[in-house]
């Protein structure tokens, strides 16, 4: 169920949206696309009385609480009301209300106060889901489901639509004699595969490559059967790596990774046993499963059963494994967060957070990036990703290479809340890559932001340039047409 269906689903709104004018209630909804496109939290408050019904603004991590309410809408007999309700000093705005028509909010200038109000609380990540919005009329696991889908939009978003493609690739390769190199450094080695991030339990490239083979043989028998006995088989087979010192540690997160990709009815992409064991807990305690925690594999196999027992909608099994993952990235953090009386701590969770946010628009800038580099002056380099240099002190993100020329391009991709963020954080990494004692000599450095940038950032950037003894450029991604362009 959309955001817009459970809207209409209201009670409230049900009942007196019969008398309104044929005005109303698609004013209504092209604002609340707005508020969506902009990651407002849109939810429920005391549904039960006759208080405001629908508000729209910035959630603190406790769904009782709101830290700013943009604009709350009530539905009465005569049409929908409305009230701008800031608590901001830096916006001089004394509350409003009216009723709803599309002539009436543009007279409002609604657009530059949202501007305002977005800028002010730094709102740039996905809405969180309050508990009260998504279990207001009945606690039910398939209406929780429904709003954490829709809230988050994980059915349009980029990692639902690359992880269906390694999903499918992984199917294909099971009428295949044999595993591509590219599949299995897929599966293995890359840090960010759309299954799943793992920045620390990743092989080094030197692992990789001694346990290539063994990976392949694995990587066969997990295709072809996703059974215990499978998983135990494959456990040795790691251990043996291990013993014969191919690789330090016994990386069963990334075996994980690979049974989630082969079979994601039965494996979730929250591969960590910690991780898991958080998810398992929490539907335990807000969902009666009963299941005692003994290892991943099994865990797994009994909540996706559980899940599916408990849902009136067939939904897709990646959907269900994403809403998994958002429910450990949002609701441990937030717990953690809700325990600790340390305000220096609860501002580094938060920030835990926002990195995790982050790191998953940097992925996606960086296959952005180089779709578009394959397709631009610079398609006849070799591209690469995630390359590594002194024993993976410095790991760089995109890395290009030309042998006619013998030049190595080095760009390193920041995606952070605006222009200027992404040139700081870039500009340090680039001149350690570059001028670090005994690293890989570089012909450029870029800066490759996420960011649309203004006029005093270009200028910044183009400051920079005049001082840094090396060959630096800017590419900027425009969020209209995707495209990159060079400063």
């Amino acid at each position: 169920m959309t955001l817009i269906a459970s809207i209409k689903d209201h009670p409230s709104y049900k009942k007196y949206s019969v008398s309104w004018s044929d005005d109303v209630s698609p004013a209504f909804f092209k604002l609340l696309e707005l508020y969506n496109q902009k990651s407002l939290d849109i939810y429920f408050r005391d549904p039960t009385s006759n208080k405001w019904e629908v508000c729209v603004g910035r959630r603190e991590y406790d769904a009782s609480r709101a830290i700013g309410i943009y604009i709350a809408f009530r539905f009465t007999s005569n049409g929908i009301e409305y009230k701008f309700n800031h608590n901001i000093s830096s916006l001089v705005l004394s509350s409003v209300r009216g009723k709803l028509t599309e002539k009436r909010i543009s007279e409002l200038n609604e657009l530059e106060l949202l501007s305002n109000f977005v800028t002010e609380y730094n709102i740039s990540r996905l809405p969180h889901i309050p508990t009260d919005y998504t279990n207001t009329e009945t606690p039910h696991l398939d209406s929780f489901f429904s709003a954490m889908i829709a809230s988050y939009q994980i059915d349009r978003n980029d990692w639902y639509i690359s992880y269906q493609k390694i999903v499918s690739t992984v199917l294909s390769a099971k009428n295949e004699t044999d595993i591509s190199d590219q599949l299995l450094r897929d599966l293995w080695y890359s840090r960010d595969n759309y299954i799943s991030s793992l920045k620390q339990g990743a092989l080094s490239k030197e692992e990789f490559e001694l346990s290539k083979s063994t990976l392949k043989n694995i990587t066969k028998k997990i295709i072809n059967s996703q059974s215990l006995v499978t998983y135990q088989e494959c456990v040795e087979d790691l251990q043996k790596l291990k013993d014969d010192g191919k690789v330090k540690d016994l990386h069963k997160a990334l075996l994980n990774r690979v049974f989630a990709v082969a079979a994601p009815q039965h494996f979730s992409t929250t591969v960590t046993k910690d991780a898991f064991e958080y998810i398992c807990s929490y539907f335990t305690q807000n969902w009666g499963f009963k299941y005692k925690y003994s290892n991943w594999f099994s865990a797994n196999i009994k909540l996706k059963e559980f899940i599916r027992n408990n849902l009136n909608h067939e939904y897709d099994e990646l959907l269900i494994n994403i809403v998994l993952w958002v429910i450990y990235k949002e609701k441990h953090l937030s717990d953690l967060a809700s325990r600790e009386s340390d305000i220096t701590l609860k501002t580094a969770i938060r920030k835990q957070v926002e990195s995790i946010e982050i790191q998953f628009r940097e992925a996606e800038l960086e296959r952005q990036f180089i779709q578009w580099l394959h397709n631009s002056e610079y398609c006849h380099y070799a591209i690469s990703s995630q390359s590594e240099d002194l024993g993976r002190a410095h790991i760089r993100d995109v890395v290009l290479k030309s042998k006619e020329t013998n030049t190595t391009l080095i760009a390193e991709l920041k995606f952070k809340s605006n222009a200027k963020e992404d040139i700081e954080a870039a500009i340090g990494q680039l001149l350690r890559y570059a001028l670090y004692p005994n690293t890989e000599d570089c012909s450029e450095i870029w800066v490759v932001g996420g960011n649309y940038p203004l006029t005093d950032e270009l200028t910044w950037f183009n400051e920079i340039k005049k001082h840094v003894n090396l060959k630096l450029k800017y590419f900027y991604k425009d969020p209209q047409s995707n495209q990159f362009f060079e400063e």
